[in-house]
């Protein structure tokens, strides 16, 4: 006859590990609960990206952004900037902020193109803020919470070029 222990044992493991893998479950779903969307916009490497940053309640949060795709069929407008063959077109830039301090932050942004930065942020709020960084050909800038034309102030815009405010649709335009 075996010794109860050898039995207990097995079956106690299981149950605190199923235990803890619901609460990390249910961790993960408090978290997206009590989360916020805000707008969110970004200059890389002369290109305009906007989206959105999730932010959570444990001063983390994600960014995803994306180029304004121009519709089959349509006109590319003539202010727009050639891109250079031999690089990627960007079409999309994701991160993820983590907060340094009470009114700091980091953003690590990836885009679709190989353009990396590390931007440090001022957070003027829980649910806004704005940084800077640079990537390995450029500048990159970056802005959370603002309306469109709050953020133009603190976005690195290329020179010879303008950030306008969109009248249709809303978000803004580089041009």
């Amino acid at each position: 006859m075996r010794p109860p222990n050898t039995i207990f044992c097995p079956l106690l493991a299981s149950v605190v590990a199923g235990l803890l893998a619901g609460c990390a479950d249910l961790n993960d779903t408090g978290l997206a609960a009590l989360s916020s969307k805000v707008a969110a916009y970004a200059i890389v490497d002369e290109q305009l990206v906007q989206g959105e940053m999730v932010l959570f309640p444990d001063h983390t949060g994600t960014i995803t952004l994306r180029a304004e795709v121009v519709p089959v069929g349509m006109a590319v407008p003539a202010a727009s900037a050639p891109t250079p063959t031999d690089k990627p077109v960007m079409s999309s830039c994701v991160g993820r902020l983590r907060y340094t301090g009470s009114t700091a932050g980091l953003v690590d942004l990836r885009c679709n193109d190989g353009a990396i930065a590390d931007l440090r942020m001022a957070l003027i709020g829980d649910t806004r803020g704005y940084g800077y960084g640079y990537t390995a050909t450029g500048l990159a800038s970056v802005v959370f919470g603002f309306k469109p034309v709050e953020a133009r102030a603190h976005l690195t815009v290329p020179t010879g070029k303008q950030l306008l405010e969109r009248t249709e649709g809303g978000g803004l335009e580089l041009r």
